[in-house]
């Protein structure tokens, strides 16, 4: 209601300082359009560990348990450029679904990591 106000006031500001031979052309019926990402059909997976001495996170296939590094729990990996996140699990296991096939850039962020803003990755869709 009060917007109605609102706009009835305008309409009549503009009129009157237009004078009484302007028009004003005003189109409700004009629809808005609202688009969706694409839907696509690839996911991506893995395992993340990571070395605190070196700070190096690794992804692979399966849990690696190799040297000092230790599984990534609980990052938050995000497909940069479409914004999909995920957490991991205690394993720092991932799986995102609705990627596109082809190469995919990862981003991983976790409190163990520090100030730096983020590791990326390169996956494959499946």
């Amino acid at each position: 209601m009060r917007k109605k106000g609102l706009l009835v006031a305008l309409v009549l500001a503009a009129a009157l300082l237009a004078g009484c031979d302007a028009r004003i052309l005003f189109r409700a019926d004009i629809p808005i359009v609202v688009e969706q990402r694409p839907r696509y059909d690839g996911e991506t997976w893995g395992y993340l560990s990571y070395d605190p001495r070196t700070e190096h996170i690794r992804l692979d296939s399966k849990p690696y348990r190799g040297g000092r590094y230790q599984p990534l729990s609980n990052a938050v990996v995000t497909v940069t450029g479409l914004g999909i996140s995920v957490r991991t699990d205690r394993d720092g296991y991932f799986y995102i679904y609705g990627v596109p096939y082809g190469r995919l850039e990862l981003k991983v962020q976790h409190s163990w990591i520090g100030p730096r803003s983020g590791v990326y990755f390169t996956a494959h869709g499946r």
